[in-house]
């Protein structure tokens, strides 16, 4: 989390992301994380920031289809000042293939959740942001290596401002989609199972802006990855028993949407 006084709003912004830019991020590694209802992996987990010191995100635990996170994002400023408090996500979603069949990667989504306290004498100026996007690129389909296919990035901002959304502890929350296989067909390129090997960079933001009589606070409490597979094709063969334990236990975990 870093802060700097200035005015107007929009330099003072425009300074913020010029510094976070210059600062050399640090990274955590976390692993490989298998989810086994699901027919895929999560690989290569790896938290960056180029404005703050790691872990913002911190280490995740598995569920059904993703990944869930215990998240410490915070940015806060008063009387003028505004903050920005930037974090990044690498990884790669693999899915199981066998002779017979495997998981496709339909989608994948973030979820996020927090607060946020606007308080003071200003206007619309005085704001809490979070902001989320996920970009990725396909390098597999269907078990089989493919050129890099770069899907278009979808992303989504929460605005509060103190004229609209003023209050103490107020409760916000954030979705993002990217869908996969609905991208795939677009592009006209052709598969059976699916994707089932996408490269995922997860952007992801916390900001503040203030003026000379106001403060502004935003927290990221919760934070959540799922892909949405697609197990099919598998046949009760030896190479593929193991994955058909795999659907059934998923299909019977699935919650209802």
């Amino acid at each position: 989390m870093r802060s700097i006084r200035f005015v107007p709003f929009a330099f003072a912004l425009a300074l913020i992301l010029a510094f976070a830019g210059s600062v050399r991020a640090a990274s955590i590694f976390y692993g490989n994380f298998p989810v086994p209802p699901s027919g895929i992996s999560f690989l290569d987990v790896t938290e960056s920031s180029g404005t703050d010191p790691v872990p913002l995100f911190g280490p995740p635990h598995t569920f059904q289809v993703g990944l869930d996170f215990n998240p410490t994002f915070v940015a806060a400023s008063t009387n003028g000042a505004a903050d920005i408090t930037d974090g990044q996500l690498n990884f790669t979603v693999k899915g199981l293939v066998v002779p017979s069949g495997g998981a496709g990667i339909n989608s994948l989504s973030v979820f996020e959740a927090g607060d946020y306290s606007l308080l003071g004498l200003g206007t619309v100026a005085t704001k809490a942001i979070a902001a989320a996007s996920i970009r990725a690129k396909v390098t597999e389909i269907d078990g089989n290596p493919v050129a890099p296919i770069n899907l278009p990035q979808m992303s989504v901002p929460a605005v509060f401002n103190l004229i609209a959304n003023p209050g103490v502890l107020q409760p916000w929350s954030l979705s993002v989609t990217l869908p996969i296989a609905a991208q795939l067909t677009a592009m006209n390129i052709p598969f059976t199972i699916g994707a089932t090997k996408v490269e995922v960079v997860v952007d992801d933001s916390l900001n503040t802006l203030t003026e000379s009589a106001s403060s502004a606070f935003i927290a990221k409490k919760d934070f959540v990855v799922s892909a949405d597979p697609d197990i099919s094709g598998i046949l009760p063969e030896p190479a593929s028993v193991t994955l058909i334990g795999l659907a059934v236990a998923w299909s019977l975990k699935r919650p209802r949407r």
